[in-house]
């Protein structure tokens, strides 16, 4: 007898659970081979969180069948003759359970899973027509499989990819797996939302290697050796994507960049688009076990086995460091290593990118599809062992979704966190990479293995420099006077970043730190108890973009900074040149040194000025060379302390040219409401000068009198210009007339 013989709609809602409870209860227990069919042109509708039980029964979609956010339970005892699911339609449940005390349930028709599917009892043979959804809401994931119970055939793992073109660590959680083509790469099919471009080296695609071409074939796909500790790429991807086909820790990891689906658009730079891959194999269940390099120190990349989040505090460790490493595709343009460690087995993890609301997304959960890395603690066999128990409830969505991450939890006492941002044009910031400095005496002073080594990222690169070891966290005792945190900054370019220090309770009494800037010369005060941020540039001169730039110095609070030069300019004046240079924190300085080079390599000094008083804050000083040469003239101002230190100040450079008439503005641009006209070789006279705004408005009119030869007059406008591009028209006795363009910021 069939319960449902559907002809029109039938809805349930939550307070009609229990009436459809009692039916399906009574009536399954009394006969052996009952069905709910939904007829074609009919509906069957769970409205809300409601749950509807089919024991010893079968349910047959040939019409329309939605599930709302319920949870459709098998039980019984019955085999899988009567218990399972059928028909012409595919059918798609939130929440699927099955829940025998005998046999099982099969799947004869498409099933998909949105949320959980939870075999608490008896089998659930797939016969390959599962489907585990994942869309930009949410991804289905396993529970925990009870002991004694199994999912038996294959089944669709699917993941979701956001639009961005970023590398991921990935991996396809099943075994007994189809190919890296047939999986990822959507069989060679361009369907639009799923699968992904696969390149390197001479593609050869469906009919060869797998591989897609590209413009430059390069290498999208990798794999890590961990007897080397290196990846090397994927040349051939007609292989199968998991390791192995005995249903234990077969799936393997891999680092792969994403562009998009298979639409071959996109591997062009401009071209980006959502796509879904998925992973088809036999779901991997129960006791999983990966073997991980045997010599201390060194890492294995390990993919998630289970098509669930898991947990890494509830792994089973042997040999390896409460620690993992992830990659993180929202920092940066293409995204940044992540490290995570709990050494002191609290539960609570310390991640090196902080970041404050734009922080990683990445918690103590492992998503499913997600790959990591781990380290071994000593020589010897070690091994990460996963059960249904490491399984977690927690999907966090962010991981794989085109979203920011809430801010992390407050970080501990004694903890330096330093991000990196990309500071862009329009003053919003890109996190780009992220470390961390704990300071406590159960720590060592030298590099062990409660340090974390960095992890090379595409782009930017920030580290912490110990023992000649570039670190993503260093932990050290507890900090003391005229310790030094030294950072290294790698693969940077030319642009504008931004420091972020995160500090809490690092406050000590007559101790204070600074950020010392070895290129500007420059020495920010850090709060350490706070947050402080501190913007810089990176430029055409090396020096700015040289790796030891920066380190942090904790001093006493009477600590004296070292001079900085805050403005150095030379210009012509007249046939000789005007050399002006200003200074901060001139405390226990004796003299300065006016160095001149024709190349900007070789300097000589040529004058030496004494410090007019001492212990000034501030301080201006001037010298004009007489003897300025035809050509390129270099100057850099070289400061002596009390100490006898030395330090330079940036170069700057003025070119004269033989027998040059003319005007210019310097400097161009102006920032004040001041504008310096230089007039080389112009005769004597009046001259009638005008300011035009860009729509031709002249707001600006003043006769200047030259006094022949090379000159420079400063023409007050009164109130400051509104930032934009002018120009200064000039006219002479004799009615020449020239036009100089004056650029306001």
């Amino acid at each position: 007898m069939k319960l449902f013989y559907c002809t029109s709609h039938f809805t349930f809602s939550k307070n009609r659970f229990l009436f459809l409870l009692i039916i399906i209860g009574t009536l399954f227990n009394a006969v052996n081979a009952q069905q709910i069919t939904i007829n074609p042109r009919s509906s069957l509708i769970l409205n809300g969180s409601v749950s509807l039980i089919i024991n010893n029964a079968a349910f047959q979609n040939n019409g329309t069948f939605s599930a709302g956010a319920s949870t459709v339970n098998f039980s019984g005892q019955n085999d899988t003759l009567v218990s399972y699911v059928s028909g012409n339609n595919a059918s798609t449940f939130n929440n699927l359970s099955v829940s025998k005390s005998a046999y099982g349930v099969t799947l004869k028709s498409k099933v998909i899973v949105t949320n959980v599917l939870a075999v608490n009892g008896g089998n659930l043979y797939t016969d390959s027509n599962l489907t585990l959804k994942s869309d930009a809401n949410l991804t289905a994931r396993v529970a925990p499989v009870a002991l004694g119970s199994n999912i038996i055939g294959k089944a669709n793992v699917e993941r979701y990819i956001p639009a961005r073109r970023a590398w991921r660590m990935l991996t396809a959680p099943v075994t007994s797996a189809n190919t890296i083509y047939n999986s990822w790469q959507n069989g060679g099919v361009n369907t639009p939302g799923l699968g992904l471009l696969v390149t390197g080296p001479a593609p050869t695609g469906s009919a060869g290697n797998g591989l897609d071409v590209s413009a430059r074939n390069n290498l999208s796909m990798k794999v890590w050796n961990y007897s080397t500790q290196a990846f090397s790429g994927i040349t051939n991807t007609k292989v199968a994507i998991s390791a192995g086909n005995n249903g234990s820790a077969d799936n393997t990891g891999y680092f792969i960049f994403v562009r998009g689906d298979r639409d071959p658009a996109n591997t062009n730079l401009s071209f980006l688009n959502t796509t879904t891959i998925n992973s088809i194999g036999a779901l991997q269940t129960g006791t999983q076990t990966f073997p991980a390099s045997s010599v201390s120190g060194k890492y294995t990349l390990i993919g998630n086995p289970y098509a669930s989040p898991i947990d890494f505090n509830n792994v089973t460790r042997t040999n390896l460091i409460k620690r993992f490493y992830v990659w993180d595709p929202l920092l940066n343009s293409t995204g940044a290593y992540v490290m995570m460690d709990d050494l002191t087995n609290s539960g609570s993890f310390l991640k090196t990118i902080g970041g404050g609301a734009a922080g990683s997304a990445q918690t103590k959960d492992i998503q499913s599809s997600q790959a990591f890395f781990v380290q071994t603690t000593a020589n010897g066999t070690a091994s990460i062992t996963f059960n249904e128990s490491s399984k977690s409830g927690n999907n966090n969505n962010l991981v794989f979704r085109a979203a920011t991450g809430n801010r992390p939890a407050a970080i501990p006492s004694g903890l330096l966190r330093t991000s990196l941002y990309l500071l862009n044009a329009d003053n919003s910031t890109t996190l780009a990479d992220g470390t961390f400095a704990e300071f406590n005496n159960m720590f060592s002073s030298v590099v062990d293995l409660d340090d974390a080594l960095k992890f090379g990222n595409a782009n930017e690169n920030l580290s912490i420099i110990k023992d000649n070891v570039s670190l993503t966290a260093e932990r050290r005792p507890a900090l003391g006077l005229n310790d030094t945190v030294y950072f290294k900054l790698a693969t940077t370019t030319q642009r504008n970043y931004q420091f972020i220090f995160e500090v809490n309770d690092m406050q000590q009494q007559d101790m204070v730190g600074y950020l010392m800037d070895s290129y500007l010369g420059t020495s920010s005060l850090i709060n350490l108890n706070g947050t402080t941020n501190v913007n810089f540039t990176i430029n055409a001169a090396a020096a700015s973009a040289a790796t030891n730039r920066f380190k942090i110095v904790f001093k006493p609070a009477v600590f004296v900074l070292p001079v900085t030069f805050t403005a150095v300019k030379a210009y012509q004046q007249n046939k000789d040149i005007a050399v002006e240079w200003k200074v901060e924190n001139e405390l226990n300085m004796v003299k300065y040194d006016i160095e001149k080079s024709t190349d900007g390599t070789v300097f000589t000094q040529v004058n030496t000025i004494n410090v007019t008083g001492n212990n000034n804050a501030y301080n201006t000083y001037s010298w004009l060379d007489v003897k300025a040469l035809q050509g390129n003239n270099f100057y850099r101002i070289k400061s002596y302390d009390l100490s006898g230190e030395v330090k330079y100040s940036s170069i700057v450079k003025v070119s004269i040219a033989a027998g040059t008439s003319g005007f210019s503005i310097y400097p161009n641009p102006v920032t004040t409401n001041v504008i310096n006209l230089v007039m080389n070789n112009q005769p004597a006279g009046l001259y009638q000068v005008q300011l035009i705004d860009a729509i031709g408005r002249v707001i600006f009119v003043k006769s200047i009198q030259g006094n022949g030869g090379n000159s420079k007059q400063s023409l007050n406008t009164g109130a400051k210009l509104t930032p934009g591009i002018y120009q200064l028209e000039i006219t002479g006795e004799n009615n020449n007339h020239d036009t100089q363009k004056v650029i306001v910021e």
